[in-house]
């Protein structure tokens, strides 16, 4: 099915403005707790996978590995991540939440929730359910985009929005 240029730029203005919505919430939910929106993601993601290594975690959140590096060290420093060695492979490092680490993410988790309920009930109620159908397949479609790989411009070559 062809897709038009109008549809095309009004799908870019939906995204930019839903982008800035969205980093807006996460700032929010993430600035209430001590913690950038980075780490916010990072401690999500150790959080929802507990054992990761830090090039697990760089994979997860789409960063450079020195990245994720950086991220986990401010988590260690701040007492909400700690590294431990790999039982099978001591050269390998995994991630975990510390006691302290559970207890936020457990605040930011109630926080996000709370702000998703807010904003289906600004939906009509039998909208919502096909909000949720829409957002799951554009996320599924994005999912799929090469746009989402790690920039060609990161690995010295050219994106294809600037070619």
């Amino acid at each position: 099915m062809a897709v038009e240029d109008g549809q095309a730029q009004r799908l870019r203005g939906l995204m930019k403005r839903l982008v800035r919505a969205i980093g807006l919430l996460e700032r929010g939910d993430a600035a209430c707790c001590g913690i950038t929106l980075a780490q916010c993601h990072a401690l999500g993601e150790v959080a929802a996978h507990e054992g990761l290594t830090s090039g697990e975690l760089a994979s997860r959140l789409r960063v450079d590995p020195s990245a994720a590096t950086r991220i986990v060290d401010a988590l260690v420093r701040q007492g909400l991540v700690h590294r431990k060695a790999d039982v099978s492979d001591r050269r390998v490092v995994r991630l975990a939440l510390t006691s302290r680490g559970r207890r936020l993410w457990s605040l930011v988790e109630e926080g996000m929730t709370e702000r998703s309920r807010a904003i289906l009930r600004r939906l009509p109620p039998d909208r919502q359910e096909t909000v949720l159908e829409a957002c799951e397949q554009l996320v599924q479609a994005l999912e799929q985009d090469e746009y989402l790989l790690p920039s060609a411009s990161k690995q010295g070559g050219t994106c294809r929005g600037c070619a």
